[in-house]
């Protein structure tokens, strides 16, 4: 379980951005708010995510183990980690986030105004999943909490959450990984005597490449867009036919676009990327089935020793031994298949902890997310307050009007082997902001992260052993920044 503390803004050193060619726009020319024609874009542009994707810029697409997966590919819940030894295993994970005022500018939707204060910001993730032999189930939690407040102190506060509802099975040995499920979002916004919600789910699919013993994996996902319809409340009005609440005028519809997520995972040295998994109940299987044999070799040989015998009270007292050895034997073949299984997990865990730990892995991705028509971002809709802003910023078509591109990279590595593991990783985040040709550009982040650890305990015999560690994250990029620390368990 991780608990970790964020800083989901202000000013780092001015970085540069990385250009790129945009699809056709998808829009009608800007223009302002006047009626509920317009939807809510809920992009997002910075990784808010667990710590580990944040370290490597979010490319996790490739490589999609563990409940972290889950964010990044749909295939996630069924693939094997390394250190999965049990046939039934289960596994939960959490971690929170919660701001440190570091600077006074901020600019978190890359909008280019720094214009809303972002206060009492909070980013939580609560996931778990089962595996089963080849198959595996999964669900994770993404919720962000934060207030917004303008310059007359109207403040508003918004709850997004996305949620993953994946199922997943292993095909072809370990080479092939398949998943498929929902992906939900909610949105609820506590404005001026408003309280406004509004949810909605669509499709997601994803498979993960990765042969026995290879040395990289293939990734992709594809989530569908969810379109949550119009937001609703007690406290709606309509003013003429025009749907208001707190004195925002509603949208029709809000949308989270389509993403297509692509990643390549590449491991370089001696440690093995994709070891094939070993399946317990086979192992064990193969165990009762070598008993059996060796039982059914046994008792062959005294057959043919008992026929050689001509004498009967000979082969009468030769069979009298035979008789005390076959009930010695039975008493040792039970012991050696009561203490079987335990036996053997204690095999697939020293295999897994005899495994060099020198490594190096490169992740790289490409993030795609759709369009969305007559698109305003969130915080341009809550904005509708800001009179200096009622003409250019809170417009129809200024978010979303073509797809987006956001290529990823990261490196991870363990420079002290056991103790320190390191992650580095860069991104773009790219305009979601005016029409094509507007000349905008996004902004390149760069990642950090590292996991040290500190101690192995057992709780006082409570638990098995287990070795923890302090972890660190960090995004940086011109007007953001982010920094992330908490408790994890070292693998």
């Amino acid at each position: 379980m991780t608990a970790a503390r964020r800083a989901a803004r202000r000013p780092a050193a001015a970085l540069a951005a990385v250009a790129l060619v945009l699809g056709p726009p998808q829009a009608a020319p800007a223009q302002p708010l006047r009626d509920n024609a317009y939807t809510i874009d809920l992009f997002q542009g910075p990784i808010l995510a667990p710590l580990r994707v944040t370290g490597i810029a979010g490319a996790y697409a490739g490589y999609a183990e563990g409940i972290a997966g889950m964010v990044a590919n749909a295939a996630a819940p069924a693939v094997r980690e390394p250190f999965s030894v049990k046939w039934l295993e289960a596994d939960v994970a959490a971690s929170i986030s919660i701001p440190i005022e570091l600077f006074e500018n901020n600019d978190f939707d890359n909008s280019g105004d720094i214009d809303l204060d972002y206060s009492n910001f909070v980013y939580l993730t609560l996931g778990g999943q089962l595996q089963a032999g080849d198959f595996g189930v999964g669900v994770n939690a993404e919720l962000q909490r934060y207030s917004l407040s303008d310059a007359d102190g109207v403040e508003t506060t918004v709850v997004t959450g996305k949620y993953h509802f994946l199922g997943g099975v292993r095909l072809l040995g370990d080479a092939l990984v398949l998943g498929a499920g929902a992906r939900a979002v909610t949105l609820s916004l506590g404005a001026e005597q408003s309280d406004l919600t509004i949810a909605g789910i669509s499709p997601e699919l994803g498979m993960l490449l990765r042969p026995d013993w290879a040395s990289y994996r293939l990734g992709a996902t594809f989530r569908f867009p969810v379109n949550a319809g119009r937001l609703l409340g007690e406290d709606v009005v309509v003013d003429g036919q025009v749907w208001r609440a707190g004195g925002l005028i509603l949208p029709d519809e809000v949308v989270l676009p389509w993403e297509l997520e692509i990643g390549l995972a590449v491991q370089v040295g001696p440690r093995p990327l994709n070891p094939a998994w070993i399946d317990p109940r086979a192992q064990e299987r193969e165990l009762r089935d070598a008993i059996a044999r060796r039982r059914a070799a046994r008792e062959a040989r005294r057959e043919r020793q008992l026929g050689a015998i001509v004498e009967p009270e000979e082969r009468a007292r030769r069979a009298r031994i035979f008789a005390l050895e076959r009930a010695r034997e039975r008493e040792a073949d039970e012991r050696e298949l009561a203490a079987g299984p335990d036996v053997l997990q204690r095999e697939r865990r020293a295999r897994y902890w005899n495994w060099p730990r020198e490594h190096l892995l490169i992740t790289a991705e490409l993030l795609v997310t759709g369009a969305v028509s007559n698109g305003v971002s969130l915080e341009h809709f809550l904005a509708q307050h800001q009179p200096e802003r009622e003409n250019d910023a809170s417009v129809v078509g200024t978010s979303g009007a073509h797809v987006s591109f956001s290529p990823r990279f990261g490196i991870e590595t363990e420079p002290i082997p056991g103790r320190v593991h390191t992650r580095f990783g860069s991104y773009y985040e790219p305009n979601r902001y005016g029409r094509l040709g507007s000349g905008r550009l996004g902004r390149q982040h760069f990642t950090f992260g590292a996991d040290i650890r500190v101690l192995s305990t057992t709780l006082w015999g409570l638990l098995p052993e287990v070795a923890y560690t302090l972890q660190a994250s960090m995004d940086f990029a011109p007007r953001y920044d982010s920094v992330s620390a908490g408790i994890g368990v070292w693998h």
